[in-house]
């Protein structure tokens, strides 16, 4: 677990340090790509909740 929150700090620094350091085009650009990850993270995990309600209620 250790290393796996050390690798996402590493690669979120980077993140950080592009999307926010010169062009305020990108600060919109990397604000735009974590919200829609976001998103698509909650669609996913929404689907597979609502596919275990259904698989319970036909059992």
């Amino acid at each position: 677990m250790s290393l796996i929150d050390t690798t996402d700090g590493f690669f979120m620094n980077g993140a950080y340090r592009w999307a926010f350091m010169g062009n305020p085009i990108r600060k919109v650009w990397y604000n735009l790509t974590m919200t829609s990850i976001s998103i698509i993270v909650a669609y996913l995990v929404s689907s597979l909740e609502l596919l275990g309600l259904v698989h319970l209620s036909s059992v």
